[in-house]
């Protein structure tokens, strides 16, 4: 085997080198690979040719895969791969972004019951300004926070709600279809990690408030969470590069992705997600 794991700054995100992810992945290079998803939260493998076949095949290896509930955006013959597009028809920047939702600082599926492990992209098209993504470590960001603040978060829960997420992100309005796929859910404010059984933050855009405060109230502690973790001591961002494939976990990590002038770039992201806990 030839792969290695090259940490960044503060050992979040990290960079695996020497796989082929359109190769078969066996079983000793697996575990490498899932023991420093664990370690590090975010891994990039970069310069992999992939199609939407073979994505799917590697993201199969980490769990049961999910579709999103937005159906627009699904691939026509494989819903399990959404994408994320600016092109029109033509093949021309439609002057739109595809999913303001993306533009805030949330983790993906915490609007379910059974919200995602880990989200996996590839880029064959990337903005030349703008259009990064951001992460935020949830997990170092619950480490630096006031044994006050940290009492006071115990045994408190958010809902998390599809419908209020799409108002407060200025997106189109929620679909009484998806309202019913996705009703509101609720989740502990602070989550033990499965699988390190170590604690984080769990809020984001889809968390709309807290359970037995006032909604103004419960808003203003979610945003002062969101505030703190987001914060750049906490933060990675990520340059994309053409045919980059990056996969992080959800359930210790917020995303956004940095706005990019829709009218001028064109940019296109194709989407797997693997069902979590």
């Amino acid at each position: 085997m030839t792969s290695r794991i090259i940490a960044f700054e503060n050992g979040f995100a990290a960079e695996v080198l020497g796989v082929s992810l359109e190769k078969h992945i066996g079983a000793d290079e697996f575990k490498i690979i899932r023991q420093a998803f664990l370690d590090h939260k975010v891994l990039i493998f970069r310069n992999q040719i992939l199609d939407d076949e073979k994505h799917l095949k590697f993201a199969s290896l980490f769990g049961e895969l999910d579709v999103h509930i937005n159906k627009s955006t699904r691939h026509k013959s494989l819903p399990k791969v959404q994408v994320f597009s600016n092109k029109n028809e033509k093949g021309q920047p439609s002057g739109s972004h595809p999913e303001k939702g993306t533009l805030v600082w949330h983790t993906d599926k915490s609007y379910t019951a059974q919200p995602s492990l880990t989200t996996i992209l590839r880029s064959p098209e990337i903005a030349r300004n703008g259009g990064d993504t951001l992460f935020a470590d949830m997990e170092r960001a619950y480490k630096a926070l006031s044994v006050d603040m940290i009492n006071q978060l115990q045994n408190l829960h958010a809902i998390h709600d599809w419908q209020r997420s799409r108002e407060k992100s200025d997106e189109r309005p929620a679909t009484a279809e998806e309202i019913r796929a996705a009703p509101p859910v609720q989740h502990p404010i602070v989550r033990t990690h499965p699988e390190t059984n170590k604690k984080s933050l769990y809020i984001g855009n889809h968390a709309s408030h807290v359970v037995g405060m006032a909604r103004d109230e419960g808003e203003a502690l979610l945003q002062k969470l969101e505030l703190h973790s987001t914060q750049p001591i906490f933060v990675y961002r990520h340059r994309w590069e053409v045919n980059d494939v990056l996969m992080w976990d959800n359930r210790c990590t917020l995303h956004c992705v940095e706005p990019y002038d829709a009218g001028i770039e064109r940019r296109t992201v194709h989407r797997v997600v693997v069902k979590g806990d």
